[in-house]
């Protein structure tokens, strides 16, 4: 009986270890770099609403009155122009 329990516990740290290695291991892929490094030295530029700053890249491009403006998502440019217009 304890050598099942010795058994069952070695089983058990040698799960948990292949699973830690598991969760560091797409840190280190190629793919996972690539995508990461195409935003590294990006512009940012702040959104004039919620005032996060966004890649431009990223971020959702719209022109008001021929001026260009970057917002983080649509909503954020569809209140900007709600407020602009009151």
């Amino acid at each position: 009986m304890f050598r099942f329990l010795v058994f069952i516990t070695l089983i058990y740290v040698l799960y948990k270890a292949i699973k830690s290695v598991r969760q560091i291991k797409p840190a280190e892929d190629e793919n996972y770099k690539s995508k990461s490094s195409s935003v590294v030295g990006e512009d940012l530029v702040e959104d004039p609403v919620c005032h996060t700053f966004v890649p431009v890249s990223q971020s959702f491009k719209r022109e008001i009155s021929g001026r260009n403006y970057y917002f983080c998502s649509k909503q954020c440019s569809d209140k900007y122009e709600l407020e602009k217009y009151k």
